[in-house]
């Protein structure tokens, strides 16, 4: 009996250790096949993430293009602000070379003393011509002084528009845009008839186009180009405006 239950036993040991060897097999391969399904899926996602890789490193060199564009034309934009400032204060500049004559009332040759009015003129005209001579010479803070003294003193002489305006100027080369705006707008309402009402409107829309006050820099400007149609100043207001337009300002 000892030897077939030994036998016995050992069939029954050997089947076990097969059956366990197949339940192991099956097993693994089944996690071989899991891997390799995986694996697969992530060759296709490879396979569509190549392309997707490429277009994203396009768009970046697009990218930086576009930004290397885009300071280009700001850095464009701040030069071409600066020329036209520039050109703007030599126009004026030149504008002085042939304001109103500024020489001094000549004293009578024959001795006889002069006039109440003839001293009046004559101060009147040295006192402009002091701060007309400090803003050639691109002494603005001078200018500025100048004019206030010439305004303090004959607040309705005959050339009370042209300092209020030359008053702005000196300010507006100093980039001090409020008190050029005041000067500016104190010839555009007070001497409407003044031959330097166009171009105190075109600067009153400069002064508020430099204090970001957009749309009353537009409504001006469209004033000056209506208004003052076939002149300079309305030539530069229109240019001004298609900045702005540019500009979406």
């Amino acid at each position: 009996m000892r030897p077939a239950l030994a036998l016995v036993t050992t069939a029954l040991l050997l089947s076990a250790a097969t059956a366990h060897g197949t339940a192991s097999n099956k097993e693994l391969e089944a996690r071989a096949n899991e891997l390799d399904a995986r694996v697969a899926t992530v060759e296709r996602a490879s396979q569509t993430l190549v392309p997707m890789q490429q277009q994203i490193e396009v768009a970046r060199a697009e990218l930086r293009s576009l930004r290397g564009q885009i300071e280009e034309a700001r850095h464009e934009l701040a030069t071409l602000r600066q020329q036209q400032r520039d050109l703007y204060a030599d126009l004026d500049r030149r504008l002085l070379l042939i304001e109103n004559s500024l020489a001094p009332v000549a004293p009578p040759v024959d001795g006889t003393p002069p006039s109440p009015d003839a001293i009046r003129e004559n101060d009147e005209a040295t006192v402009y011509g002091d701060a007309f001579a400090a803003l050639k010479a691109g002494r603005y803070p001078d200018a500025v002084r100048g004019f206030q003294v010439y305004l303090t003193k004959y607040p309705d002489g005959p050339r009370a528009d042209s300092a209020y305006y030359w008053l702005g100027e000196a300010h507006y080369v100093q980039k001090d845009y409020n008190p050029a705006l005041k000067a500016y707008q104190t010839v555009v309402a007070n001497y409407p008839d003044s031959r330097k009402a166009g171009d105190a409107m075109l600067k009153v829309g400069f002064c508020q186009y430099e204090l970001k006050a957009f749309r009353n820099a537009r409504a001006t400007l469209d004033k000056v180009a209506s208004g003052y149609p076939g002149t300079e100043a309305a030539r530069l207001a229109a240019e001004r405006l298609a900045r702005m337009d540019v500009e979406k300002r």
